[in-house]
């Protein structure tokens, strides 16, 4: 990363980002091996000259590099996954595919879900970044071998698993989002939001999901949530996590709506004992730690412990 163009900062850009952005990857071994390789270079030059006017959706990458901090989605990239210029041999053929920044050819809610997507890979390792910061040493990561998203060791703790689920913003706000655009009366977020006992379910359902691929594992397990604070996201959690809803020590989910009891008879198919099967999946864990996530940067909100 030391002295690699996408670090340095540019001024201001809007009006020349495609240019800019073509000058700096051609330079960029992240950007132009990884994110946006020559093979799909053109398309992704295409599209963004043709502005997306359904859910004014653009690359991740244009858009950190017009505020400034583009340096900060190609570090961790750089740290883990590039040597000599090249993308290391041991990364994972998926693992390559999944972070190509293609996620925008498709209709407005398909881009949607395939950005959440994409985007969970580069904050993954964001977060492996980050902990070395917090004085962890990175160890394994899902990008290189099969296991969990990243292991790693600190002085005073065993040898810990950690896995990342990043929170973005819902199908059903999505929605929303994309009927007030089309309807200029629909101002704000007011009226998104489904039932705030709906989210706390969920907040419970991705730390069980993160507790279930750690089961394989004989290091400490740690479950990592991640909650954008970039959009109304966050604002879905925030009570819950402020006020402690949700009973870590005994927890069940909350009567939801019928979205909800949709979702969870969905996700029956891989988890067959989902309820019953809550708590003593949960206790498997050491730790959850929820985390915000604005402008590729963590805040470490909350530890819940376990006795694992």
């Amino acid at each position: 990363m030391k002295n690699c163009s996408c670090s340095e900062m540019q001024g201001s850009v809007r009006e020349r980002t495609l240019e800019i952005f073509a000058t700096i990857r051609s330079r960029c071994p992240v950007l132009k091996q990884i994110f946006v390789p020559d093979n799909i270079w053109p398309e992704f030059q295409k599209w963004h000259r043709q502005p997306d006017k359904a859910a004014f959706h653009r690359s991740i990458l244009l858009l950190a590099l017009e505020r400034g901090y583009l340096g900060r989605v190609t570090s961790a990239i750089h740290r883990y996954l590039i040597t000599a210029g090249l993308p290391r041999t041991e990364v994972r053929k998926q693992y390559l595919k999944d972070l190509r920044e293609r996620w925008m050819y498709s209709s407005a809610m398909e881009r949607h879900r395939k950005f959440r997507s994409f985007f969970g890979k580069v904050v993954e390792l964001q977060f492996a970044e980050w902990l070395e910061s917090q004085g962890w040493t990175v160890s394994e990561l899902e990008a290189l071998q099969e296991g969990p998203d990243i292991g790693a060791k600190r002085t005073e703790r065993r040898d810990t698993a950690f896995e990342v689920k990043f929170i973005g913003k819902e199908d059903f706000d999505f929605e929303k989002l994309l009927e007030s655009i089309k309807d200029e009366e629909k101002e704000g977020a007011g009226g998104w939001s489904a039932s705030p006992y709906v989210a706390a379910n969920y907040l419970l359902f991705r730390a069980y999901e993160a507790a279930k691929q750690l089961k394989k594992t004989t290091y400490d397990r740690i479950a990592v949530l991640v909650i954008s604070e970039n959009d109304h996201t966050w604002f879905r959690f925030h009570d819950q996590i402020k006020n402690n809803w949700i009973d870590w020590t005994n927890p069940t989910y909350f009567s939801g709506d019928d979205k909800w009891e949709e979702f969870l008879t969905r996700q029956k198919t891989r988890y067959p004992n989902l309820k019953d099967d809550l708590k003593p999946t949960l206790e498997s864990l050491n730790a959850v730690w929820i985390l915000g996530h604005s402008n590729h940067q963590f805040n470490l909100k909350v530890e819940v412990p376990f006795g694992a």
